[in-house]
């Protein structure tokens, strides 16, 4: 049986022993542009952390419905193809400070392309959370905020290969 991959925050992100510990379930977003080797970032203006989109998955949502409803909620991006979700489900621990509690997290990761920049308005609430900003993929290890974030780069990058 493989080993199941598990991250650990560091730093700022390391689990706080005096803070409430909740357990989640997460989807991240590995979306390409339409006509460069880009893919789409969030740069939580709070922290300055910058990783892909990502969301919780709602009771009785799939994986992939989950995906398509974060998209379109964070991102506005409303012409652009989900392609599939990476086998490997992986799990991370850290200290949440935008929520102030602990999290353990399954992370299941979807990837896909924009067939286009058709985008609708982001709601004011997302706008004052993150703003979007497309990361060459050749940049994307070194300014991915998480190791967990570079691993789902690494897996969706070895797919096109």
């Amino acid at each position: 049986m493989a080993e199941v991959k598990e991250f650990h925050g560091v730093g700022d992100s390391a689990v706080r022993p005096d803070k409430k510990m909740t357990d989640r379930k997460v989807v991240v977003l590995v979306m390409k542009h339409p006509t460069e080797e880009k893919y789409l970032c969030a740069l939580k203006k709070k922290f300055g952390w910058l990783d892909f989109v990502m969301g919780g998955i709602e009771d009785g949502e799939t994986v992939r419905e989950a995906g398509e409803r974060e998209w379109l909620e964070e991102t506005g991006y409303d012409d652009y193809e989900i392609e599939g979700e990476l086998p490997e489900v992986y799990y991370d621990n850290f200290y949440a400070a935008h929520k102030d509690v602990n999290r353990h997290i399954e992370v299941h990761t979807v990837y896909g392309r924009l067939k286009s920049l058709s985008q609708r308005a982001r709601s004011d609430k997302e706008a004052e959370i993150a703003d979007l900003i497309w990361v060459a993929t050749g940049e994307l290890p070194e300014k991915l905020h998480t190791d967990a974030h570079r691993w789902d780069l690494e897996r969706v990058l070895a797919l096109e290969a």
